[in-house]
């Protein structure tokens, strides 16, 4: 009797290990065919026009297989702008956005941006410090 239950304990972890590394495989196998939406920012800056009014420049390219779909942009510890409807740039296109920015800055500073996706991706511009 203890070699039959020795038997299907062996088979369960065999089966579970098999399982397990199919799935690995697989995952991996997809992550790496699949490109999803991939930013490329060339040019991120904080400006204020003749009004005194301060906005936000981004010019983005999309070099990913889907359409990336910006909901939300952040300066980092000052401000959160909801995009409404969605700022959507397709694969290969490259696309300005401007936004207005409601709180005041200053010059020569430091900021961190970042860009909220609804795939669940956080761009920090390429972790790239804007002065304005």
């Amino acid at each position: 009797m203890n070699r039959f239950f020795a038997i299907i304990i062996l088979l369960a972890v065999a089966i579970t290990l098999a399982a397990t590394a199919t799935t690995w495989i697989i995952t991996t196998y997809n992550s790496m065919t699949w490109k999803p939406e991939i930013l490329r920012i060339t040019e991120a800056s904080i400006y204020q026009d003749e009004n005194s009014s301060w906005w936000l420049k981004i010019v983005a390219i999309n070099e990913g297989e889907e359409t990336a779909e910006i909901y939300k942009v952040e300066i980092h510890g000052i401000e959160t702008i909801g995009c409404s409807p969605a700022i959507t740039i397709k694969p290969g296109e490259q696309k300005e956005i401007t936004i207005k920015l409601s709180k005041q800055y200053s010059s020569g500073t430091a900021y961190t941006i970042r860009l909220y996706l609804k795939s669940g991706t956080v761009y920090p511009v390429i972790e790239k410090i804007v002065k304005v």
